[in-house]
């Protein structure tokens, strides 16, 4: 199993990030992947410094600050497993979800954390982002027609070479990531199920709900554009890169 965390200016939640993650994942066969996002607090010295005698730690460094898909699109580009996850650096998702995710990879070739369907919990979100969030995930449905609830959850998990497939498709940089790889994915007949999960908002998140809602919102007009089934097809083919078999083509 490969983790991959992206980071950016996360050093105040790193240390608990690390013991939390240490203390499930302590065998050689998960590897764990930090990118830090050209940060300016060091947050990849932190990690380096932290985990310095676990071999199954390792950090990448991009050169400059490009946004979280770039960091998630590194990082998978570095897996080499059967099952490739990704999480926020603030573990804002609880670990705790992570076994019902995987369970859903028997059936399905992606799974992503939903905060918007029936058993999630939320805690310690303000009104702005509930409505924002909202607000968002709506239109999110009406430009992509991707039939998920919460595009924009930072836990997802995929089959290994699915996941390494659609992240070397993808071209968007910054928050649209996510409706970009699941748009992708559906494009070449991949199931997704949606899991609940508990979420609590980070006091110290990068993410600006107002300006980032809006620029991801921005975004998904040319993404649905990009992403026509026929022009993707035609690009996985041409990638370089296995195109597995979907596991089942039944989605949500």
């Amino acid at each position: 199993m490969s983790l991959v965390i992206p980071m950016f200016n996360e050093a105040r939640a790193i240390p608990a990030t690390i013991k939390e993650l240490a203390s499930r994942f302590h065998s050689d066969d998960v590897e764990i992947f930090f990118v830090d996002d050209g940060s300016t607090d060091d947050s990849a010295g932190l990690v380096e410094h932290l985990t310095k005698d676990q071999g199954n730690f390792e950090v990448i460094r991009l050169p400059k600050n490009s946004g979280k898909g770039a960091a998630v699109r590194a990082g998978v580009a570095r897996t080499s497993s059967s099952v490739v996850i990704f999480m926020d650096a603030d573990l804002s998702t609880s670990l705790n979800d992570l076994g019902p995710l995987l369970e859903q990879l028997t059936t399905h070739d992606i799974a992503i954390g939903s905060r918007s369907v029936p058993g999630a919990v939320v805690n310690r979100s303000n009104v702005l982002r509930q409505i924002m969030g909202r607000s968002f995930n709506r239109l999110m449905r009406i430009v992509t027609g991707l039939p998920v609830h919460d595009s924009q959850c930072g836990f997802k998990a995929f089959r290994g070479d699915v996941a390494r497939l659609l992240f070397s498709l993808s071209r968007t940089n910054h928050f649209a990531f996510d409706p970009e790889i699941l748009r992708v994915g559906v494009a070449l007949n991949y199931s997704i199920a949606e899991v609940p999960v508990t979420w609590v908002a980070s006091d110290h998140s990068a993410v600006r709900p107002l300006r980032d809602s809006l620029r991801t919102a921005f975004d998904l007009l040319p993404i649905r554009i990009r992403t026509r089934p026929g022009r993707v097809r035609d690009l996985a083919s041409r990638c370089g890169l296995p195109v597995p078999n979907p596991i089942t083509t039944t989605d949500l």
